[in-house]
């Protein structure tokens, strides 16, 4: 599966922290159904590895499929 990832702004509402280079990306029970929630497991390039539950949401207007777990966030491009 092709995806993109979506850089993130906090800036806002926290500090700016430096952005962490990843590695690998997986989508466990992911399907393409709006508002289903699948598990976005996520391997940075510093060897740690994290698992964020995520919502599935489709875009209309621009027919994309986007997985967000709040830290990390996705476009997938198939």
């Amino acid at each position: 599966m092709n995806y993109e990832v979506i850089r993130l702004s906090w800036s806002k509402r926290r500090k700016i922290d430096p952005p962490r280079e990843i590695n690998h990306i997986e989508l466990i029970d992911f399907q393409k159904i709006p508002n289903h929630f699948c598990q976005l497991k996520v391997e940075f390039k510093d060897g740690t590895t994290e698992t964020y539950l995520s919502r599935v949401t489709f875009n209309e207007i621009k027919s994309q499929w986007i997985v967000d777990g709040m830290h990390v966030a996705i476009r997938i491009l198939d």
